[in-house]
């Protein structure tokens, strides 16, 4: 099972330490190292606030989380505990049947992954 190693925002900040002003409006860039014994993979996407009701669409019940397209989440109020229980239901998720090598495939569909677009 994959699971989050290291999560930090976008200036490098740790989750814990991260300290989120409330505003009017936000892009917040959130990375993520996922792994297992055996490697990891770093993915990151970014959280917005602003709702668009014609193009967000809620991903995961019981989450006020929405997904508008690949790397881009919106939460109306940002709460890191909510965020963080809902990437790994996410990726719990999108885990399910899944082999080792499959795994970081099927979560690069919602989150931008290092190894996206890349030739051997």
């Amino acid at each position: 099972m994959v699971s989050i190693q290291h999560i930090y925002f976008g200036d490098h900040q740790s989750f814990d330490d991260f300290e989120f002003e409330s505003i009017d409006y936000f892009v917040l860039t959130v990375n993520l190292l996922l792994g297992n014994e055996q490697g990891s993979n770093i993915f990151y996407f970014d959280v917005t606030n602003d709702y668009r009701p014609s193009s967000d669409r809620i991903m995961i019940k019981n989450y006020d989380i929405y997904f508008r397209k690949k790397a881009i989440f919106v939460m109306k109020s940002f709460d890191k505990y909510i965020l963080l229980n809902f990437i790994n239901a996410l990726i719990e998720e999108k885990s399910i049947d899944k082999t080792e090598s499959e795994i970081p495939h099927s979560l690069s569909n919602y989150f931008y992954w290092e190894f996206d677009n890349y030739v051997p």
